[in-house]
C-alpha cells in the first residue's frame, strides 16, 4: 500500500538536519511506524539505519550501557564517513535511554542524528527532561483529522477544501450535504487511526478497534504506569467514555470506582499523557460568576471511545449524539489550533454556557455545537462580557 501523506510531516521535515534529538510521541497505532519509515526514505536509506525497540536485539543492543549502546549503534551504521540517521521506534521499551540520548547530541551529533518515536508523553518529561534541555525537538501525533482522513478515503479534493478551515465552515464549502454528513458520521463512529481508516469492512474496523482497546489503553498503559487496581481502572476508564463532554468532578469520580481522589486524578493524567483522552480547562477573566475548578474531557479518538462501551451504531442513534458532535468539533479545532492558542468552555453560576472558547493570544472565538435543531444559545450573555469575541455556531 502506497504512503499517504500526513500533516506532521511537513513539520518534521524542517528538523531532521539540527543536532537536536526528534521525538515523534503518539497512541500505537497511530502512524509513527510508518512516519518514521518515510522520514527515513526523505533521508536517504543509504544513510539511515532503523531500529524496532519491540525486536528483542535491537532492545538488547540500546538497552545495555552507555560504551555498549554505542557500540551496537557502530555496528548497525552504514561504513561510510559523514551523518547517520538512527531511527529508532517505541523508545518507553527500554528503561533509561536518556544518557545515551544526551551524550550522542553532546558528542557525536556529526555522527547520528537521532529521531525516536514513543507512546506517553510523560516518559519523555520524566525520563528526557532535564537531560536534554536545549537538546531536543518534539512533534506529537495525533488520529488523523478530518481533512487527512478524508485525505486517507481518496477524496483528495475534498480534503484540500477541509484543510485548515474550522467546522462552522464545513457547510459552505460546497461539498454536497449528504457526502459531508456521511464522511463526519463515519469519522465519529469509527474514528481516525490510520489503519481503520483504510479498511472498509465494519467488521474488521470494529476488530482493530478493540485490538487497540485491549493491547494499548488495557494492557500497555497499564504496565507503562504502573497501575495496580484494574478493575477500577477499566471502571473509570468506562466513565469517562459515557461522560464526554462533561465536567469531571475527580471527589465524585474517585467514589464511584472506590479509588482515592488522588489516585483516581493520577489515573486520568496517565490517559492523557498516553493520548487516550483531553482536557479542557474553563475560560475566565476577571467574572466572579465564572466557575472556574473542573475541567471537561473529550476523548482523542471517538472510535476507541465507541470500542469502550461497544457501541457501533451510526450517529443519530447513539443518545448522546449532541456530545460526540462537540467532541468531534473539539478535535478539529485541537489539530488547527496554534502554539499560543488555548481552548477552553465558558461556564456561569447560573447554567449559561459556551461549548468552546478558542483564545489566540486575546483574540477570542466562541463555539456552539448544535446536533439538528434548536437555537437555544448563550452568545448574548457572552457576548456582553466579551465583546469583541466571533461567535460562531456549528451545526451537523
Amino acid at each position: 500500500m502506497s504512503y499517504i501523506q500526513r500533516d506532521a510531516e511537513s513539520k518534521l521535515r524542517n528538523y531532521l538536519d539540527n543536532n537536536r534529538a526528534l521525538f515523534i510521541l503518539g497512541a500505537r497505532q497511530v502512524g509513527k511506524t510508518s512516519l518514521l519509515k518515510r522520514l527515513a526514505e526523505i533521508v536517504g536509506k543509504d544513510i539511515s539505519v532503523i531500529l524496532d525497540l519491540e525486536n528483542p536485539e535491537h532492545l538488547h543492543g540500546l538497552g545495555r550501557d552507555l560504551n555498549s549502546a554505542l557500540k551496537y549503534l557502530e555496528q548497525q551504521s552504514p561504513a561510510i564517513p559523514g551523518r547517520v540517521w538512527i531511527f529508532i521506534d517505541e523508545i518507553q521499551y527500554v528503561d533509561d535511554l536518556s544518557p545515551t540520548v544526551k551524550y550522542i547530541v553532546d558528542h557525536h551529533s556529526d555522527r547520528y542524528k537521532l529521531v525516536m518515536t514513543g507512546s506517553s508523553s510523560l516518559l519523555i518529561k520524566k525520563s528526557f527532561s532535564e537531560s536534554l534541555v536545549g537538546r531536543k525537538d518534539i512533534v506529537e501525533l495525533y488520529p488523523l483529522s478530518f481533512s487527512e482522513y478524508c485525505r486517507f478515503q481518496g477524496e483528495e479534493k475534498m480534503a484540500t477544501m477541509l484543510t485548515g478551515v474550522s467546522p462552522d465552515q464545513y457547510h459552505g464549502l460546497g461539498i454536497p450535504e449528504s457526502k459531508l454528513r456521511r464522511f463526519v458520521g463515519d469519522y465519529i463512529v469509527y474514528g481516525a487511526y490510520p489503519q481503520v481508516t483504510l479498511t472498509s469492512n465494519r467488521e474488521v474496523r470494529i476488530e482493530q478497534l478493540r485490538d487497540v482497546v485491549s493491547s494499548y489503553i488495557l494492557k500497555d498503559i497499564k504496565q507503562l504506569f504502573k497501575i495496580e487496581k484494574i478493575d477500577q481502572f477499566n471502571q473509570l476508564i468506562r466513565y469517562l467514555s459515557v461522560n464526554i463532554g462533561k465536567e469531571l468532578n475527580i471527589r465524585a469520580v474517585s467514589k464511584l470506582v472506590s479509588l482515592h481522589w488522588d489516585t483516581v486524578q493520577k489515573h486520568v493524567q496517565a490517559l492523557r499523557e498516553a493520548y487516550v483522552i483531553a482536557q479542557i480547562k474553563p475560560f475566565h477573566s476577571n467574572l466572579n460568576t465564572e466557575i472556574r475548578k473542573m475541567s471537561k474531557v473529550y476523548f482523542v479518538d471517538t472510535g476507541v471511545r465507541n470500542a469502550i462501551i461497544n457501541n457501533f451504531n451510526p450517529i443519530e442513534l447513539h443518545a448522546d449524539r449532541g456530545e460526540l458532535y462537540e467532541n468531534f468539533v473539539y478535535q478539529q479545532l485541537f489539530y488547527q489550533k496554534t502554539l499560543l492558542s488555548e481552548i477552553r468552555f465558558w461556564k456561569t453560576r447560573n447554567g449559561q454556557e459556551i461549548d468552546f472558547v478558542v483564545n489566540d493570544e486575546g483574540i477570542l472565538t466562541a463555539y456552539e455545537v448544535k446536533f439538528g435543531a434548536g437555537n437555544k444559545n448563550h452568545f448574548d450573555a457572552f457576548g456582553t462580557a466579551y465583546p469583541d469575541a466571533d461567535c460562531r455556531f456549528v451545526r451537523f
